[in-house]
């Protein structure tokens, strides 16, 4: 995989996708460097800034590197009051299980939820601002792809197998307690890493790492995820 390929979420994309995107990729090839926009600019640099120290680029890339903490978004009142939205959602409409078709999550999208805006709000007030930090991208092209919050239960989903997500920085948020659930936390390939997060903290990493969800063995364990892109991208062009 090149370093400027896109790819849809989980790598999911039709065959009249992969064509329109490889037609998309041509005409970004073929273009000189003075008729680039700022943003495709920033996204190329920021998709090769593992290839250069960080002295040269000025920020500490995120690119094909450790996942960050950027720490406490949702306060223990916040917390609850997304699971509460999420409980009463549930109770009448169910869980959602195809909506992610290479690698399907029991989930659902926060745009039902009667708390939709605080959330959305509250994640590009506090991680756009610090993508830009880490990425060299301004902060006025980063959007949303996807909010939704996985639903891990012991009776139902406990894992997620490896995978990448496609989208440049994705996030994982714990919403409820450890003393709810054994086992779970996020497994990075590359780095044999298993990160069990403290609840509230914003675990951001590269959306094209190899990462799954390890399974829980007892209880439940809800995380808020969100694919993170910039506007204007291969899957804006598809859906306009």
């Amino acid at each position: 995989m090149s370093d400027t390929d896109d790819l849809d979420l989980f790598g999911d994309v039709s065959t009249t996708e992969q064509a329109e995107h490889d037609k998309l990729q041509a005409q970004r090839r073929n273009q000189a460097p003075v008729d680039r926009s700022p943003l495709d600019y920033q996204r190329r640099r920021y998709l090769q800034s593992h290839h250069v120290p960080p002295t040269e680029l000025g920020f500490e890339t995120l690119r094909n590197r450790h996942p960050l903490n950027f720490g406490q978004i949702f306060s223990a009142p916040e917390r609850q009051q997304i699971l509460d939205s999420v409980s009463a959602y549930v109770e009448h409409q169910g869980w959602t299980t195809q909506r992610h078709g290479a690698f399907p999550t029991r989930d659902i999208p926060t745009n039902v939820l009667s708390i939709a805006h605080t959330i959305t709000s509250r994640l590009e007030q506090t991680l756009f601002p610090r993508l830009h930090e880490h990425t060299g991208i301004d902060i006025k092209y980063w959007t949303f792809r996807d909010v939704f919050i996985v639903g891990y239960h012991e009776a139902h989903q406990r894992s997620l197998n490896m995978h990448s997500d496609g989208s440049l920085a994705s996030l994982t948020l714990l919403l409820n307690e450890p003393c709810e659930f054994d086992g779970g936390g996020t497994f990075f390939e590359k780095f044999a890493l298993r990160i069990e997060q403290v609840p509230g903290d914003a675990w951001i990493h590269d959306g094209r790492l190899d990462h799954s969800g390890v399974a829980i063995t007892r209880g439940k364990r809800l995380v808020l995820v969100a694919f993170i892109d910039t506007i204007g991208g291969y899957t804006d062009i598809l859906r306009s």
